[in-house]
């Protein structure tokens, strides 16, 4: 008899976003199983393709840059998976869930200790740890006390946990002491990202940018406020080199009004944001560049692995990696060779390491980033490490 799957979370498609392009990868795939009866229980969009087996909550729009609006939202759509969990979710079923929306975690925590159901949770965010480094709530505030202490039981009660990475496993682990946490990398098809020559991209040709001369240098995905887009930017300013560099920023998120401002102020007409490309244009922005800027700030560490150094793997791009040293990124970069790491704490070192990749690019041998996914990184075997986690259940 086949064993009941809920597959649940907020996107599920990949033209809505990173978390929708992970998530719909897995629903392919566990759909695939034939020892497994699988529902998808998700949040409808009317601008994507419906599964016509899915169960569907009502979605809502909100100001992603308004706390009140996000905070409202996740109370509506929290409700809605509420209802929908109470009512199809039975005993000794399994269920899959990523940490969005954050409502769903406690959701799921109280539901299971009333039907008794397995939880498998992955986790790509660790709340509320990552509001303390977006800055939102300080550490010593009261409030955030008791939302540690909550979500550290509601973390701590899944049968299963999956990070995504090295340094999140420690992190987790200190918050839950659970005894079955397993990472596995985001998983990325290379298939789904085409490479493309330099002198054949179009941002690059309407931007002029061409020069095989100048290395192309790119920011590409959210521009939020954990991605310490503040400090590259003075490290630019102190480069030797930035006659022969060019950087670009793609993409969307808080800080894009304050990024605009800091182009301006710089007056370097090297730096230019171009703004978002959509799902089906990835590939074209991913190969807008010699170089994929990989970034994350102080007070990031264990709380998050930038996806886009993956896609931009899968572009065969080398990563030029800000974080720190003991972050997932900066050691899968530095094991493999496929670029350039240094730490966030200090500029000088930012641009002294930024000339270094200018020079380098010409003249030292770096590995193949497309062919280490492949062969480290796949998504094939992303999926079944997580397959076997489920049929242990």
């Amino acid at each position: 008899m086949s064993k009941k799957l809920f597959l649940i979370t907020e996107f599920y498609d990949s033209s809505q976003n990173t978390t929708g392009y992970l998530f719909g990868k897995l629903h392919e795939f566990l759909s695939k199983q034939k020892d497994i009866d699988l529902t998808l229980l998700t949040k409808k969009d009317e601008k994507v393709l419906n599964q016509p087996e899915a169960l569907y909550v009502k979605g809502v729009t909100f100001d992603k840059k308004s706390l009140v609006s996000r905070s409202s939202y996740e109370l509506f759509i929290g409700f809605s998976f509420f209802k929908n969990c109470a009512q199809y979710i039975k005993k000794d079923d399994i269920v899959f869930t990523g940490t969005t929306p954050i409502l769903l975690l406690i959701i799921i925590h109280i539901l299971k200790k009333i039907i008794g159901f397995k939880w498998v949770l992955l986790v790509h965010d660790v709340f509320p740890e990552n509001l303390v480094a977006a800055k939102i709530i300080k550490q010593d505030n009261v409030g955030y006390k008791l939302l540690k202490r909550v979500f550290d039981s509601v973390y701590a009660s899944a049968n299963d946990i999956i990070v995504i990475g090295r340094d999140m496993k420690d992190l987790v682990y200190n918050k839950t002491n659970h005894n079955k946490i397993t990472v596995i990398p985001s998983w990325i098809d290379e298939k789904d990202i085409t490479l493309q020559a330099k002198n054949n991209n179009s941002i690059l040709t309407e931007l002029g940018w061409q020069d095989e001369q100048k290395v192309v240098f790119q920011f590409f995905g959210n521009l939020g406020r954990v991605q310490g887009i503040s400090s590259l930017m003075k490290a630019i300013k102190l480069m030797k080199r930035a006659e022969d560099a060019q950087f670009i920023f793609i993409g969307d998120g808080v800080y894009v009004d304050e990024l605009k401002s800091l182009i301006s102020e710089s007056n370097n007409k090297n730096i230019i944001y171009y703004g978002s490309v959509s799902q089906e244009n990835k590939s074209i922005g991913l190969n807008a560049c010699d170089i994929s800027i990989v970034t994350l700030a102080d007070g990031m560490l264990g709380l998050g692995v930038p996806s886009k150094a993956y896609y931009s793997m899968a572009a065969d791009k080398l990563i030029f990696t800000i974080m720190d040293k003991n972050s997932e990124t900066y050691q899968m970069v530095e094991e493999n060779n496929i670029g350039w790491v240094v730490e966030t704490s200090n500029i000088e070192e930012i641009a002294e390491m930024l000339d270094k990749a200018v020079s380098d690019i010409q003249t030292q041998k770096y590995n193949s980033p497309r062919k280490t996914l492949i062969n480290k990184f796949s998504s094939e075997v992303a999926m079944n490490k997580i397959l076997n986690i489920i049929r242990t259940l």
